[in-house]
């Protein structure tokens, strides 16, 4: 099974829950947010042969906070000593000084299938820019290998410790490593059942629920009244025009079914140049022309779930 690749504004999202281990200030591997406080990589980015490494720091955007040994838990426990790190190779890192407000990275309900494609969302030092840098690889599932998934593509060195997100932006899994630095033999990942399985039920169940889909969006918008006039949506349109700075409105094709126009600037959204400001300006937009409606808190949620971000409460606040 093939399939689309993620698209530009789950990627955004993704980017936002990625972090950086660094240890006596190198550079050491990815990792990403998967729930409050807490950060998941590989054992082998954060392990040296003592147990976790000294002066371990997670880098969130441009914040940097120390991890104390005793707030990291990794399997294996111990560095090995063959070429790759024993299955499930994973480590969960206790960042309290992030705060509850900071994005997660959500989980997906089931494995990828072979042939889907995934996107690895970390840091590497292999990027046009000097230093290390966000980076973004996509990667081809093949199946098993041993207890870890294989994947065709080119493994950047850094990228171990990202995870790997399928097209509708939920996490499948975390890249465990290469085959070859140096030529397209491609690499393993560690499955979402073991990630699962390794976090553990408390962990899982603090994650946030999965982003909302184009439907999603357009029931929410269907339960404001408003909507359902042509020359109300003609509005919407206008005043997202206006909050994004446009010389227009914001175009979309128009549609006489309420529906079908609704799903339409949705997409437009969507792939926008800056999603999350589109989807911000929807809400916005829809605040100011129907201010009282009671559909508007879950629409701010959803919207909000979309954009990646969580919109604080009471009128204009987004």
């Amino acid at each position: 099974m093939t399939g689309p690749h993620l698209d530009g504004a789950r990627a955004e999202a993704l980017h936002r829950c990625a972090v950086r281990i660094e240890a006596a200030g190198a550079f050491l591997g990815s990792g990403f947010l998967v729930a409050p406080g807490l950060a998941v990589t590989c054992a082998h980015v954060v392990l040296d042969r003592r147990g976790p490494a000294e002066g371990l720091v997670v880098r969130h955007g441009a914040s940097t906070h120390p991890v104390p040994p005793d707030a990291v838990r990794a399997e294996p426990a111990e560095l090995g000593t063959g070429p790759f790190e024993a299955f499930p190779d994973l480590a969960l890192l206790a960042v309290p000084a992030l705060g509850p407000g900071h994005p997660v990275a959500p989980l997906a309900g089931a494995e990828a299938e072979p042939g889907t494609w995934l996107t690895a969302l970390g840091h590497s030092t292999a990027t046009p820019t000097p230093g290390v840098n966000e980076d973004t690889v996509a990667l081809r599932v093949v199946g098993r290998s041993g207890e870890f998934t294989a994947v065709t593509g080119f493994v950047q060195p850094g990228l171990s410790g990202s995870m790997l997100a399928g097209p509708d932006g939920l996490v499948r899994g975390v890249l465990k490593s290469t085959r070859s630095h140096k030529q397209d033999l491609g690499g393993w990942y560690v499955p979402l059942a073991a990630l699962v399985a390794f976090l553990g039920p408390e962990v899982h169940a603090a994650a946030p629920p999965p982003p909302p889909t184009d439907a999603d969006l357009v029931t929410a918008l269907m339960a404001l009244p408003y909507t359902a006039r042509a020359d109300g949506r003609f509005d919407l349109l206008e005043r997202m025009g206006e909050h994004l700075g446009l010389p227009n409105s914001f175009e979309v094709e128009e549609r006489s079914d309420r529906r079908d126009h609704l799903f339409r600037i949705v997409r437009r959204c969507r792939h926008h140049r800056d999603a999350p400001a589109a989807l911000r300006a929807l809400y916005t937009a829809l605040e100011e022309l129907a201010p009282h409606d009671g559909a508007l808190p879950h629409l701010r949620d959803v919207l909000g779930r979309a954009a990646g971000d969580r919109p604080a409460d009471g009128p204009g606040s987004w």
